[in-house]
């Protein structure tokens, strides 16, 4: 029996999709990858490296969100 719950069964496959054993990225390590934003860029250009596809939040959508 597995338990996905458990943070103990997260290496188990049946479990590696599983929402609790989903891990996020380092939110450093993504901004190391990316090209700094521009000294004039916007609140929402600073910021939307954590919610652009395989970066901080994996569960965002980014057309949920608007530069407003």
């Amino acid at each position: 029996m597995t338990d996905c719950s458990d943070s103990e069964c997260c290496s188990h496959p049946i479990c590696a999709e599983h929402i609790m054993c989903l891990a996020s990225n380092d939110p450093v390590e993504v901004l190391l990858r990316k090209q700094p934003p521009s000294v004039t860029a916007s609140f929402y250009q600073r910021v939307k490296f954590l919610i652009e596809e395989n970066s901080v939040q994996s569960y965002a959508h980014l057309d949920e969100y608007s530069e407003r």
